[in-house]
């Protein structure tokens, strides 16, 4: 519907105009200036009209008002350029350019020594060097002394064909500022992917692997986008610039599909989304076997039709994950959308509701770029909020002490080494705890904790663990070599602390501990074991009258 009203709209603006387009006068202040605005316009229904006919026939011609691009279709577009020379300018190098970004056929109409019309071949679908004139990644013509120049541009996928006129010399520094900037994109994305296999294979973390992928995939599309995979790699097989088209950005949507799968996790958090997103990827999959198989109408409308809702899903994820609490999300966020905008920007201009500048022109490998470094920043989020996460595992939320998992792990790691043989756990239960918290409630009691949770652990070596394994019950693993002697001195202490007023406003609480005390490997070699030693220990202790300690009866 909407295309059907853009040619309602385009046929009444031409028919309302003048056969011709004026004469272009060239002179210096037209270099780099877009001038479809100059020109006059055809359109040759189903490309079936031959190219001298269409040259033969001037009344089909109308002014073009800056057209220079249209969507899907099967049409080819003409252009027609009358001009002339100033006096300046008649011996001077000009050149005629085209920078449609994607066109799979452009055809260029001059007069040659003799006069007549000829034809040179140029777009996707020729080889390079054959279809340019000038060693460029764009569309670059010697402008004849004389005119009319005429152009015909078909590409069924999306035609965009803005013409400028160029002096030699303007033209030369546009080439080479254009290249810094282009270098400059694919050196930061080669940079940020180098940085993210280090830490790729050093974290082993699936999610910097598929960032990897993903930022890799982008800047060979970007290279093809903007000539460069034409000029450097494909010189000679045009017949794989045209199925890059499909392909490459199929290979970018499989690898993004995969980072937004991995980083967010999605397996774990939102089950019904990854498996829509498994799909997605062998939806990619599929369309890039098909384009290898030679077909080329299918799998570009199934690469069209998935674009929208894979856009729409990925937000959804985002925006689900950012209010999981995922800190990270935030920063994909705005890195998608800045990418969003870049290929927004890109779509118009190939359609030719865009005039091409610097912005229109810079937009997508710009707006890519950000993207990257901000996925960038977000991984390197995302993997602190893992390991948050994870220290958070083996702490004890009240006390910030190690917790029973930390304990075990601690306990493995003596066990294991050569001087395993020489360590001891001891389990402390606090005495007269559960009046506190009767009287003064759960609060106080946890301000009670927290306060001989911090005496506690003054009373061992840095090498030793405190842990609170829950309730008032505390146990603390002495490191090898733990003898007789270090063995007392830290029960000693732990009597003497747990026995010093606690005091909380104008509140005094006076408590005490029963310890029971286990060595490894005597009383046991499994953690459980000594535990459940040591714990017995600690019960003889509090029969005894509490306040005191008790070793564990050795094992027969």
């Amino acid at each position: 519907m909407m295309r059907l009203l853009y040619w309602y709209v385009l046929a009444i603006s031409l028919m309302s105009m003048p056969s011709y387009a004026e004469e272009l006068q060239v002179e210096r202040s037209l270099s780099g200036v877009v001038i479809n605005d100059r020109m006059a316009a055809a359109t040759d229904i189903a490309a079936r009209t031959l190219w001298r006919q269409m040259i033969a026939e001037p009344e089909r011609f109308a002014p073009a008002s800056g057209f220079n691009g249209v969507g899907l279709g099967s049409d080819a577009h003409w252009l027609r350029l009358d001009f002339q020379r100033t006096e300046l300018e008649r011996s001077a190098p000009w050149w005629l350019v085209v920078e449609p970004l994607n066109l799979y056929d452009l055809r260029l109409y001059r007069r040659n020594i003799q006069g007549e019309f000829e034809e040179l071949a140029s777009g996707e679908r020729v080889p390079f060097a054959a279809g340019r004139e000038r060693e460029w990644r764009q569309y670059a013509f010697m402008l004849p002394a004389h005119g009319p120049v005429y152009l015909r541009a078909y590409d069924p996928g999306g035609v965009s064909f803005p013409v400028a006129l160029w002096h030699q010399h303007d033209l030369e520094r546009y080439e080479q500022w254009g290249e810094l900037l282009l270098g400059g994109v694919y050196g930061a994305l080669l940079a940020l992917c180098l940085y993210n296999l280090f830490l790729a294979v050093s974290l082993r973390d699936p999610a910097y692997g598929w960032y990897v992928a993903t930022t890799l995939a982008l800047a060979i599309f970007l290279a093809y986008l903007y000539g460069h995979a034409a000029q450097w790699w494909w010189r000679d097989w045009p017949h794989w610039v045209a199925m890059g088209r499909v392909i490459l950005p199929s290979l970018w949507g499989m690898a993004l599909t995969g980072f937004v799968m991995s980083f967010f996790r999605t397996r774990i958090h939102l089950p019904i989304a990854h498996r829509i997103l498994q799909i997605f990827m062998l939806s990619y999959l599929m369309i890039i076997t098909m384009r290898l198989a030679g077909a080329h109408g299918l799998p570009s409308l199934l690469l069209t039709a998935q674009s929208l809702p894979g856009v729409g899903l990925v937000l959804y994820i985002a925006i689900r994950r950012w209010r999981q609490g995922m800190a990270g999300a935030r920063y994909f966020l705005a890195a998608y959308g800045i990418v969003l905008a870049g290929v927004v920007i890109f779509l118009l201009r190939v359609c030719g509701l865009l005039m091409p500048s610097p912005l229109t022109e810079f937009a997508m490998p710009v707006s890519a770029t950000l993207e990257s470094l901000i996925f960038s920043l977000a991984l390197a989020r995302r993997i602190k909020s893992l390991r948050h996460a994870s220290k958070a595992a083996f702490i004890d939320e009240l006390t910030q002490l190690p917790n029973r998992r930390a304990l075990e792990q601690r306990f493995k790691q003596y066990a294991e080494s050569e001087a395993g043989r020489g360590f001891s756990l001891l389990t402390v239960d606090l005495d007269k705890f559960k009046p506190v918290n009767d009287q003064w409630g759960h609060a106080e009691g946890d301000e009670v904790l927290r306060i001989l949770a911090q005496r506690m652990q003054s009373c061992v070596r840095q090498e030793d663990i405190v842990a609170r394994i829950g309730g008032d019950e505390f146990i603390v693993l002495l490191a090898p070599p733990a003898n007789t002697d270090i063995v007392s001195a830290v029960i000693d202490r732990l009597m003497e602390v747990t026995r010093q007023p606690v005091r909380l406003g104008d509140r005094s609480h006076c408590l005490s501990a029963s310890v029971g005390l286990a060595y490894y490997p005597r009383h046991g070699r499994s953690f459980s074991e000594l535990s459940r030693y040591a714990d017995m220990a600690m019960y003889e202790a509090k029969r005894a009258g509490r306040g005191t300690w008790r070793e564990a009866v050795p094992t027969i």
